[in-house]
């Protein structure tokens, strides 16, 4: 959340004070804070039926609960549609991986194994 944060405040809108007025030196700052903002505030999970919906700003992705084979806590930087470090790591299909991180991790995980209970659930030595 911090990196995030951090790269608007440096790369998007000193530039816009720093070039001249010209509409490639403003309209391409723009467009990325913008791009960042629809992540920042349109990332979300939602469990509808036997399917995981996700958004992440402009991209959507939905995930069959029957397919999920196993679920474990991860916490790393890489870019995934989570806006935590702190994330649940999701296997699923044939070598599917994806990390996100609901707000409250255990309630979710707990209305995932409510409509899968053949889900792993692999704990970490942490």
């Amino acid at each position: 959340m911090f990196i995030f944060w951090l790269l608007i405040f440096l790369f998007i809108i000193p530039p816009l004070f720093i070039m001249d007025a010209s509409w490639i030196g403003v309209l391409i700052p723009f467009s990325g804070a913008i791009v960042m903002l629809w992540i920042w505030f349109n990332t979300g999970y939602t469990i509808e039926e036997s399917v995981i919906k996700i958004n992440y700003g402009p991209i959507k992705k939905s995930i069959d609960i029957h397919e999920i084979n196993s679920i474990r806590s991860a916490r790393n930087p890489f870019i995934d549609p989570a806006l935590s470090m702190d994330k649940i790591e999701i296997n699923y299909a044939a070598f599917k991986t994806i990390a996100i991180s609901p707000k409250n991790q255990e309630e979710f995980v707990h209305q995932l194994l409510r409509k899968n209970p053949h889900i792993r659930i692999e704990r970490n030595n942490r």
